[in-house]
């Protein structure tokens, strides 16, 4: 439909732009995320859980 066109459309517009995106292990994410503890865990979406940590690293 309708929205399925705009959201497609939006997806290309983007994918034709940089994107930096940075990879973490996991070993990285368990620490950030205090292993995944419920209280860190901000929802759930079509790709899984989103939790919320931070970077001893980075200090982000």
């Amino acid at each position: 439909g309708a929205a399925e066109k705009g959201l497609t459309d939006e997806v290309l517009r983007i994918g034709n732009e940089q994107v930096a995106a940075t990879t973490f292990t996991f070993r990285e994410l368990a620490a950030a995320t205090k292993n995944f503890r419920s209280d860190c865990l901000l929802g759930e979406g079509g790709f899984g859980r989103v939790y919320k940590g931070y970077l001893q690293t980075t200090g982000q």
